[in-house]
């Protein structure tokens, strides 16, 4: 009796979308907005559409500046800059999130109050409610793109959020997310304006609500920038990783202190005092700290640059000139 064997074939997963993906993809969502609710806005009347087309206006401005961020963090150093610009894509983050907070929300709420103290009975609701709709979908669309990218690191969205770098990332997810919420806001603003007999009320209450949300956003912004800017430290297991990796090379005793903050929108700078034995020579310690670079981007892809201090002999080619035992170590970088 035969038996038949049923092939069964996998899909290969999509490739997680790159840092430059995502931030592309929320700009084309951006310009999508700004163009339809421009249009509908001028047909509706909604104030509703309006704050909708004035937070897709401040997340396009913001995504070019982010877009700026990124490219200048990639310049090569020089002499200005002798550490080179990576942490230049945190500045370019703040002023995004400065946009949202006047642009997006001062337009959205003065919008709203206008048709608050000055009520106007909207002009093809339907055609308003169709507009929200896409925009729930498009901007759900790009919070996927983001919501991918930051589980790609292998931990939990929450404290992938909390704890990672990536503030490119970071902002296209609250901006596609702020934009989709907005859009759900705006829908149930006009559904209650057309079920209680068409009452500007809703309209304009949905249109502040929206503003009052850009504001929240770019407060939060606001706080992530200024942690990455004055120099947020990776968390603590991370740290314990590059602590452990650099205690695994036999030519290192001890490490004295080390500290690893994020330079960049992915790079992580590692600064590391080590006690070396006393018996390597100079080609050894060479060796080692090539291994070092090597053994900490073995645990943590994302390590940039490592500053090592080492507390060891003297050592000249291939002589082992040992000091004797110090009161205190001496330091060479």
């Amino acid at each position: 009796m035969g038996v038949t064997r049923r092939s069964t074939h996998f899909a290969n997963p999509a490739p997680v979308p790159s840092t430059r993906r995502v931030v592309a993809v929320s700009l084309a969502v951006d310009l999508f907005d700004i163009a339809s609710n421009a249009v509908v806005a001028a047909l509706t009347g909604s104030a509703v559409i309006f704050a909708e087309m004035a937070q897709g206006i401040a997340d396009a401005i913001g995504s070019v500046l982010l877009v700026i961020g990124e490219r200048r963090s990639r310049l090569p150093n020089d002499r200005r800059y002798p550490s080179g610009h990576t942490r230049e894509v945190f500045f370019w983050a703040l002023l995004s999130a400065l946009v949202m907070l006047v642009v997006g929300s001062g337009l959205s709420f003065w919008r709203g109050h206008a048709q608050l103290v000055r009520p106007e009975l909207l002009e093809r609701p339907l055609l308003a409610l169709v507009i929200l709709v896409i925009s729930v979908t498009t901007n759900g669309y790009a919070v996927s793109q983001s919501v991918r990218r930051l589980r790609a690191t292998g931990l939990p969205l929450r404290r992938a959020f909390r704890d990672e770098g990536q503030p490119l990332v970071k902002t296209a997810f609250l901006q596609d997310g702020l934009g989709t919420a907005s859009a759900v806001v705006g829908l149930l603003s006009l559904l209650l304006y057309g079920a209680f007999g068409s009452v500007p009320l809703f309209d304009a209450l949905g249109a502040i609500a929206i503003a009052t949300m850009m504001m929240a956003f770019g407060v939060v912004l606001v706080t992530q920038m200024h942690h990455f800017i004055t120099g947020r430290p990776v968390p603590d297991d991370v740290r314990e990783r590059l602590r452990d990796a650099a205690l695994a090379l036999p030519e290192v005793e001890a490490v004295n202190a080390l500290t690893a903050t994020f330079s960049g929108s992915v790079d992580i700078a590692v600064e590391v005092d080590l006690e070396l034995r006393r018996d390597l020579r100079t080609s050894e310690i060479e060796l080692a700290l090539d291994r070092l670079h090597g053994s900490m981007r073995e645990v943590e892809p994302r390590v940039g640059k490592v500053r090592v201090g080492l507390n060891s002999p003297i050592v000249l080619g291939d002589a082992d000139l040992r000091l004797p035992e110090p009161d205190g170590p001496a330091s060479h970088r």
